[in-house]
């Protein structure tokens, strides 16, 4: 099912000058976020750009990569500490200098992460299939931890012990919900749910709290199509713009991403715009891939001087069209 379309002429094309001053102004609005989000920014940064290609990153690259953004060496660094405090990042020295890396932790996080930020597009069409998760007794775990995992893989609480969505889950989220109930005392029962019944999607929304994700999607699509189109249309961005726009696109569609439950679009509303968010974030990211690649290779070092190429994380990526 192709993604729904913004409204004709909506959206028009952007000159290579207008392009420009679009990615300095998505910078200056990412700089004026309160608080601001400097760590997050980091944590797009090696997910995206440096676990491909070995894991770790001189001190001095990254303060360089997030100066392009405004980001200030001072903000850098207390976000740093915060994040190792977190058990997300970890600090190596080699003589004078320092690297940092992401832990195990932060790693499986981001490899789970990668599997919806760069996902395929979803299937054509929904099977009406539900999955239904039933949990026979008390939680074993922290109930409230238990429960915000399985909002996470989107399924909404229909009453006091079930937990249903449509069965439309990838194959690493289906692995991560079995982990999930492998010890706890749960029925995962599985099956077509038949018509959907007149008024269903009203309510959708506010099983799902959609509205709020829709309107990031909205917002994004405002943002960023204009930019896709205007590559489309003209062309290229230097090494530096285009690194610029990589995370910037990339972190603006994560922030959404994860929070999406990925609805089959048979129970979306009309006005869903997320499988064009996911396009446009595909189209810019491709678009811009080989300059920004260029530009890590030409300002990043490891511990070992230049960082090695892109591996298996960077080529799995939409499919694998990267390679």
């Amino acid at each position: 099912m192709p993604p729904r379309q913004a409204a004709r002429g909506e959206h028009r094309p952007m000159t290579q000058s207008s392009l420009n001053r679009a990615i300095g102004d998505l910078a200056a609005a990412l700089r004026a976020r309160r608080p601001v989000r400097a760590g997050s920014l980091i944590v797009t940064f090696f997910g995206d750009t440096i676990l491909p290609r070995g894991g770790s990153v001189a001190t001095q690259s990254l303060l360089n990569t997030m100066e392009l953004f405004g980001l200030g060496q001072g903000v850098v660094r207390t976000a740093l500490s915060r994040l190792c405090a977190e058990d997300m990042f970890a600090r190596t020295r080699s003589g004078r200098n320092s690297f940092y890396h992401l832990t195990e932790k932060a790693r499986g996080e981001y490899s789970e992460a990668s599997d919806i930020i760069y996902a395929d597009p979803p299937p054509e069409k929904w099977d009406g299939s539900w999955i239904s998760v039933l949990l026979t007794e008390r939680a074993e775990h922290d109930e409230g931890a238990l429960r915000k995992a399985l909002t996470g893989l989107g399924l909404a609480k229909f009453g006091p012990l079930i937990h249903m969505r449509p069965a439309n889950l990838s194959r690493a989220a289906r692995y991560k919900l079995e982990c999930l109930l492998d010890d706890q005392p749960a029925l995962v029962i599985e099956g077509e749910g038949g018509p959907i019944p007149p008024g269903f999607k009203a309510a959708v929304d506010g099983v799902w709290d959609l509205e709020r994700i829709s309107r990031g999607y909205d917002q994004f699509v405002r943002r960023y199509q204009p930019i896709a189109l205007g590559l489309a249309r003209d062309g290229g961005l230097d090494a530096r713009q285009s690194m610029m726009l990589r995370l910037l696109v990339i972190h603006d569609y994560r922030q959404l991403a994860l929070k999406d439950p990925m609805l089959p679009l048979e129970i979306l509303p009309m006005s869903w715009q997320g499988e064009l968010a996911r396009e446009i974030c595909r189209r810019i990211y491709l678009a811009v891939h080989a300059a920004s690649e260029n530009w890590v290779a030409d300002h990043c070092r490891g511990q070992h001087g230049p960082l090695p190429p892109p591996g298996a994380p960077m080529a799995n990526r939409y499919g694998g069209v990267l390679v």
